[in-house]
């Protein structure tokens, strides 16, 4: 049977401060920013919600946006994604604060959601069939939709699942906007597991995947990004219900699924692999180095504006509809490639 505990564990923290006394009129209101971020940390402790089976010990953080901050794989000891060691945080969502790593809900309008490092909702509950759920969630102010995530562990299995329930409750049409966001530790043997032809860029442009012929990179490889600035890859063009990513030296990987029809996005982020890069692995860890987003969202692209005039277009949360879907996150190992 899977088990739940709650309970409260320090880490070094980073916190945040200065908020705005005054909600300003724009995107983001009714909420208001905070812009105040420091070099000092201090010990803090944070609720955790761990849900654990026989091969998977999960860490749930209800206080900081929900966020899955750390899966193990109980069968080797290794961290499945990004699992930071400080609670670190710097001005990079819509309301400020923001950190690196794990699993990252976003609902409603494009960027960080407001809830991200911030309370939400949260209950727990073992279920009929033996495995172990935390339901986390809560009420967007700027679309007034609500959304809950249950974060289910089953009994005798090496995976877990993200079911997702999104509700619009209002009589207008709302921004949708959906993308889980996960981190994975950045390392010279990274490779993407993506299957696609294309990837399209935020203006909806496409340009082929994996090969960039122009400078002869294998863009699956993380290693090979060496050019420019900080990547977005949005992948398609296959049918494949997966995306993933695998470290050769340890022949380990995680891998994401779900039902293509329901995840249509899939993204990469890399910061750049410079020195402009590198100064945002010392902005949000103190020694766990460098990490990329793997992400997985309702739609091709998070688009801008123009890509409208392409086929990737941004739609519209109908007025009293609602939305599920699921998702499956698993370990691999010893694959020999």
């Amino acid at each position: 049977m899977s088990g739940i505990k709650e309970y409260g564990q320090e880490y070094v923290t980073y916190p945040f401060s200065d908020p705005n006394p005054i909600p300003v009129f724009g995107k983001i209101y009714p909420y208001y920013r905070y812009d105040g971020f420091t070099e000092r940390s201090e010990k803090r402790s944070w609720k955790i919600v761990e849900l654990e089976n026989d091969f998977l010990k999960i860490k749930i953080f209800p206080e900081i946006g929900g966020k899955i901050w750390s899966v193990i794989d109980k069968t080797n000891g290794k961290e499945l994604f990004y699992g930071n060691d400080v609670v670190k945080f710097r001005d990079i969502s819509l309301r400020g604060p923001w950190t690196s790593g794990g699993i990252e809900f976003n609902y409603g309008v494009v960027g960080h959601a407001p809830s991200c490092s911030f309370p939400v909702d949260y209950m727990t509950k073992v279920n009929d069939d033996g495995s172990a759920s935390c339901f986390i969630g809560v009420l967007d102010l700027l679309t007034r939709t609500r959304w809950t995530v249950e974060i289910n562990l089953p009994k005798d299995k090496g995976w877990f699942t993200t079911r997702s329930f999104w509700h619009n409750s209002t009589s207008g049409t709302q921004p949708y906007y959906n993308w889980v966001n996960t981190g994975v530790l950045a390392k010279d043997d990274l490779e993407f597991i993506y299957p696609g032809k294309h990837n399209i860029r935020h203006d909806g442009i496409a340009l082929p995947w994996p090969i960039d012929s122009s400078r002869n990179k294998n863009l699956t490889r993380w290693i090979e990004n060496d050019f420019i600035g900080s990547k977005s890859y949005h992948i398609m063009g296959t049918h494949s219900p997966y995306f993933g990513a695998y470290w050769a030296s340890e022949e380990i990987g995680m891998m994401q699924y779900a039902d293509r029809d329901e995840k249509l996005g899939r993204k990469i982020f890399s910061w750049a692999l410079s020195d402009q890069g590198n100064i945002w692995k010392e902005l949000l860890t103190d020694s766990k180095g460098q990490y990329v987003e793997l992400q997985s969202g309702r739609l091709f692209n998070q688009n801008m504006e123009i890509s409208s005039l392409t086929p990737f277009k941004q739609i519209g949360f109908i007025p009293y509809a609602t939305d599920t879907w699921n998702e499956y996150w698993f370990p691999y190992k010893d694959t020999q490639g």
